[in-house]
């Protein structure tokens, strides 16, 4: 506080005693060029006065003279002959053609009695001397100018360094691992932004741990299933068992592994800030049919229902995550579902709609959220008999993220769930263009 207390109070005083000297610099000069004439006049007038006053006299008077006029004369005067003070050459050529000279550094105002070797000086002034010169009233005054300052400035930097060392507080507690630490600030707190920005990054920050966190958890229990099957086929391929069979399930497990890490690196790519979905334009029922057929199992075809009103439709998309984001929806209808899955094409209002229906149980209101995270699940899928990862509608949601739209979950007509990809494209009938 001490350090940026001063830096801040001394640059406060620095400007201040600049712009008081320049303040005063143009103020004098201003002051100067409005009284230089108002002296001269007055100047003028007064030598009049005493020229005047000596002339009818001999010399041998005006001193005398000269002492009587002092009492009701604005200003000091006597007379002195022309060598009394030294002068330059130009200031002597002045006081010789008669005109009224200033000696800046005595205050002094001279001028040639016509005629004589004697000239009236008028002066010191002491109005002068206060313009010039810097008094120690002056000096003063600027200090307890500057110190006064003081006053305000630590008013003024109380609330931000008492702000600032809640800051420093919670900012240290967050950076040894205490995530949940939060910023109370006043509501006229002048850091009051910059505290919102902290709860929120520590917000962030502490759910994505909590997330990374879980996704650890889920791999670890998703992976020791298949390694534990895998040791006890080992082991049963040592004591003597069928080795076809075993090799068989060791395929499997090994396969299940496999699907694991290449769900979870997608994952990791579309997470990638950096990450850009490769849009090219695409006809969509074509490439939906040859999707459908090839996730068809057992002769099961999976129909598709074209409902755009448009024979030969065309979209923009990246046909590489679409495809994934697809086989995740129709993996998991076929997994939860009875059997029966449904596929439906629409466009509406500048928005592309693949729905994907299955006749199972349905997904809950309040799972269809948290389902669209990684490694969630509902509880009666985690066994194996269903089986799943728990990222399928995670990946399908960040690829409709990339290409601008969302997932949305619902009830199907058959009866179970209906998850939606819809995202902002344009529609373009390619067989009106032929």
């Amino acid at each position: 506080m001490r350090k940026i207390f001063l830096r801040f109070y001394f640059t406060v005083v620095v400007s201040f005693l600049i712009s008081s000297l320049a303040i005063g610099a143009i103020y004098k000069q201003l002051l100067e060029r409005t009284n230089e004439h108002y002296l001269s006049d007055i100047f003028q007038t007064t030598i009049s006065i005493v020229e005047s006053e000596l002339g009818d006299l001999p010399q041998s008077l005006w001193h005398d003279e000269i002492k009587r006029l002092r009492a009701k004369l604005p200003v000091p005067v006597q007379i002195e002959t022309l060598d009394t003070y030294i002068l330059n050459a130009d200031n002597k050529r002045s006081l010789a053609d008669g005109d009224i000279i200033l000696l800046e550094d005595r205050g002094l105002y001279l001028h040639r009695i016509p005629d004589t070797e004697l000239m009236v000086t008028l002066g010191p002034v002491p109005f002068l001397e206060r313009i010039d010169n810097i008094s120690w009233p002056d000096i003063i005054a600027l200090a307890l100018m500057c110190l006064a300052l003081g006053i305000p400035t630590w008013l003024w930097l109380r609330p931000f360094w008492r702000d600032l060392l809640a800051l420093v507080r919670q900012s240290r507690k967050f950076g040894a691992g205490e995530f949940s630490a939060r910023v109370a600030l006043g509501a006229g707190s002048p850091l009051g932004p910059l505290g919102a920005t902290f709860n929120r990054m520590a917000h962030d920050v502490e759910e994505l741990s909590s997330s990374r966190q879980a996704m650890i958890d889920a791999i670890s229990h998703d992976v020791r299933t298949p390694l534990a099957r895998l040791r006890y086929r080992l082991e049963a391929l040592k004591a003597g068992a069928a080795a076809e069979a075993q090799i068989a399930g060791i395929e499997r497990d090994l396969e299940n592994i496999d699907q694991l890490v290449e769900e979870w690196l997608t994952l990791r790519r579309l997470e990638h800030q950096r990450f850009k979905m490769e849009l090219q334009p695409l006809e969509i029922v074509p490439w939906l049919s040859n999707q459908l057929t090839e996730l068809a199992t057992g002769g099961n075809a999976i129909p598709l229902y074209n409902q755009t009103q448009v024979k030969a439709p065309w979209v923009e998309a990246d046909s590489y995550y679409l495809s994934r984001a697809l086989g995740n929806l129709v993996s998991n209808a076929r997994r939860y579902g009875r059997g029966q899955v449904e596929v439906s094409l629409e466009w509406r209002e500048g928005w592309l709609r693949i729905a994907v229906d299955d006749n199972g149980p349905g997904i809950p209101q309040a799972a269809r959220s948290r389902l669209q995270q990684p490694f969630e699940r509902l509880e009666g899928s985690r066994n194996q008999a269903t089986g799943g990862y728990g990222l399928g509608l995670t990946i399908a949601r960040m690829v409709m993220s990339g290409h601008g739209g969302d997932i949305r979950i619902e009830d199907a007509p058959l009866g179970g769930a209906r998850v939606v990809l819809t995202w902002p494209v344009a529609l373009r009938d390619v067989s009106k263009l032929v």
